[in-house]
């Protein structure tokens, strides 16, 4: 009985995930394929990060949890406004700050929902949505956190967010290739990424290539 409560709890929470997810991308005038593939990138990664490096602590379920938490990364992005968010240009300095509080406002959507999930996906979704965009060498935002102060999930959901904008097409930007995207990450041209990140990045380059082109 408490195995199919705890089944049922799980369904119920990544149910929750996949409806704020794909509102998300409604909201971004995208179908579900950018969450799709973001969990996808996040699961490679996470499992092979996994293998390596057993010091995370990672486990098969806590892989299948970050994969599906991946898919609220850009929850907040529902509080910015069409203009900035839709914008079809490089930003200004000031719609810039205010997209980069798509972090914190994320992170105030989901506690507004506290209770309704295990508490488990929910520091999860948190620690996703707050952090995916610092940086290891602690010039990202909001927080600035450094190393291994950022959360482990959100620096795989970063790696597997950053690939996907770089090969797919935007409204400010056209997709580089599979082979580009790869250099720019290894190179640090799109952030600072932890070193055994990259390591594992680089043993899964033909897995990332092979969903990235499955997906399209």
């Amino acid at each position: 009985m408490l195995q199919l409560q705890a089944e049922k709890l799980q369904q119920s929470n990544v149910k929750i995930i996949d409806i704020l997810g794909t509102v998300v991308e409604y909201r971004n005038l995208e179908s579900g394929e950018h969450i799709n593939r973001v969990k996808g990138f996040t699961k490679i990664l996470a499992e092979r990060l996994m293998e390596e490096y057993p010091e995370y602590g990672l486990t098969p379920k806590s892989v299948e949890m970050i994969s599906s938490a991946s898919a609220l990364h850009d929850i907040g992005k529902i509080a910015i406004p069409d203009h900035i968010l839709l914008k079809p240009g490089r930003l200004t300095e000031e719609e810039f700050d205010y997209m980069k509080s798509h972090t914190t406002r994320g992170c105030d959507i989901l506690n507004s929902i506290e209770g309704v999930w295990d508490d488990s996906y929910g520091k999860l979704s948190y620690d996703i949505c707050r952090h995916h965009h610092e940086r290891y060498d602690g010039k990202g935002y909001p927080d600035g956190l450094k190393g291994e102060e950022i959360p482990i999930a959100a620096q795989i959901v970063s790696v597997a967010d950053v690939y996907d904008a770089l090969v797919t097409e935007r409204v400010y930007k056209g997709a580089y290739t599979k082979d580009e995207a790869f250099h720019m990450i290894v190179n640090g041209e799109c952030g600072v990424f932890s070193p055994k990140l990259l390591e594992c990045f680089r043993h899964v380059r033909k897995d990332f290539e092979a969903l990235a082109d499955k997906q399209k």
